[in-house]
């Protein structure tokens, strides 16, 4: 998952931030409980808001979590 999540890391940079937590660092697991994560790796969107806009269990494809990441992504007006 690790090079999928570098390239959208990449792709979405100044738009969207992408935070990685070690599951196994017992300071992550209050987050970790907080937004229900069940498993690993575990993939949650928020919107501007903080707002769960989409959570996703194991693995993903890079296209998922792209979709995702567009539908959180903030509009410019002209």
């Amino acid at each position: 998952m690790t090079p999928i999540v570098d390239g959208l890391e990449q792709e979405f940079a100044g738009q969207l931030k992408v935070i990685r937590l070690d599951a196994g660092v017992p300071a992550n697991e209050r987050l970790q409980l907080s937004y229900g994560m069940r498993g690993h790796p575990t993939f949650i969107v928020l919107d501007q808001d903080d707002n769960v806009s989409a959570q996703f269990f194991g693995k993903q494809t890079a296209v998922t979590l792209r979709e995702a990441m567009t539908a959180v992504q903030p509009t410019t007006s002209n």
